[in-house]
């Protein structure tokens, strides 16, 4: 069975087989791993199913996100000298691999530069408050992103007073050089105690939402109702699209991580846990499933878990660090299976060659004459929109040379406003 699907995908041709015809394999596929479940361990009975596995419990969850155990401060990582450590990855020197910021309880931002490689990290001793970044006056909660779409990593910080304090990057790509903290800007209110912020895409429509959990666990969107160049945020709505508050902490971060073209919620709470939140709505109108603790091998770790995700050996998935109380990381390799990333497609079709790339990319369509002038868009593992243009030839070049190595996403828009989309890997 395994086989055959393997052969299907490999010749390319899955995609045109009928709803139906696919269900029965799927269901056949799921029926044998059942029945070996219970000799042989997960992992192994991927290995042997190679590309077939992504299809491992489908529909209830998808299996293609799979953690090694963790691995403690990994890359020579030297935890802070104080309680707590809240993550995030970055190419603050656009140098090609993931660089890292941690708030320490005692409001400091340290910046452990990658001298590494993008495949094989390596962090140098910390540097306190770099680029003029400023103390604050109570433990950071960080947020990376490029807010107002000028090419560099802007840093949002939340904390225990509930403010979100925002660092514009008025450097470059390569030089960060952070403004004064201006307080909740662009219409963001304060929640409450412990604000922790976050950004996604959630309704598909080209910039960056805000989502801060706070005390309790409860969660507060708001919702972009400017551009992806100037953001204005909406007033609040707690607790939106079916999310139901975690245990008294809450450390959320998005990422499509089921491979079904919408955001997918994680979620880090005080006891150590990290509770996954699926969505099963649409990229458009999202509707999470109660949460899942837990999955994908990852394990509990010590007081207030704060995850951060990132292709931290540049081998096309995003990997899990979770932050905790003590000041630790704990690594959780992904070991998903890459011939297993499945394209979405619901529009039409196009192959994208090489995949993984390095520098270009030749998106092909299939068929011999596109009737449709299409909108063809480059976005980010959050969904924002990196390159658009519009066309209506047989064969584009898409440059991606300037990208941070990672996953991305190619997605095809036609006059029809129907939407084509697949995974790159840079």
């Amino acid at each position: 069975m395994s086989k055959h699907i393997n052969l299907l995908l490999r010749n390319r041709k899955w995609d045109n087989l009928s709803t139906s015809v696919k269900a029965k394999l799927i269901a056949r596929l799921n029926s044998l791993f059942q029945a070996i479940s219970r000799y042989f361990s997960v992992s192994s009975i991927k290995k042997v199913l190679a590309a077939a596995a992504v299809f491992i419990a489908l529909p209830l969850i998808s299996r293609s996100q799979t953690f090694d155990p963790p691995v403690a401060n990994p890359f020579g990582y030297i935890p802070p000298n104080s309680t707590m450590g809240s993550p995030a990855f970055a190419d603050l020197d656009k140098d090609g691999d993931m660089d890292l910021l941690v708030g320490d309880y005692g409001g400091n931002i340290l910046f452990y530069e990658n001298t590494g490689t993008k495949t094989s990290p390596a962090f140098a001793a910390a540097k306190q408050n770099p680029f003029g970044l400023s103390i604050l006056p109570d433990y950071p909660f960080l947020a990376v992103t490029d807010i107002d779409n000028d090419g560099d990593i802007d840093l949002f910080v939340g904390g225990y007073s509930g403010n979100i304090h925002f660092f514009k990057n008025n450097g470059t790509p390569q030089v960060p050089a952070f403004a004064a903290s201006i307080e909740n800007p662009f219409n963001i209110t304060n929640i409450g105690l412990f604000s922790f912020p976050t950004f996604a895409d959630i309704d598909h429509d080209g910039d960056l939402d805000l989502f801060v959990s706070g005390l309790y666990g409860k969660m507060q969107y708001f919702k972009n109702t400017g551009t992806a160049s100037l953001a204005n945020f909406a007033s609040p709505v707690e607790n939106p699209f079916g999310i139901t508050p975690v245990n008294i902490f809450g450390a959320p971060i998005f990422a499509d991580l089921d491979h079904d073209g919408d955001m997918d919620l994680l979620e880090g709470e005080y006891y150590g846990n990290t509770r996954y939140f699926k969505n099963t709505g649409t990229a458009t109108e999202p509707a999470f499933a109660s949460p899942l603790t837990n999955p994908f091998g990852i394990t509990q770790v010590s007081y207030y878990a704060i995850p951060a995700l990132a292709d931290l050996d540049n081998d096309g998935d995003l990997d899990l660090i979770l932050g905790e109380y003590y000041g630790h990381l704990q690594y959780f390799k992904n070991t998903e299976t890459h011939l297993s990333i499945p394209d979405i497609d619901v529009a039409g079709a196009f192959e994208l060659y090489p995949n993984p790339a390095t520098d270009k990319v030749l998106l092909t369509m299939k068929g011999n004459n596109p009737t449709q002038r299409c909108k063809i868009q480059i976005t980010d593992a959050q969904g924002k929109i990196l390159q658009e243009r519009n066309e209506n030839k047989q064969a584009s070049e898409l440059d991606i040379d300037q990208y941070a190595p990672g996953v991305y996403y190619v997605r095809l828009v036609s006059d029809r406003k129907t939407t084509t989309r697949r995974l790159i890997i840079k």
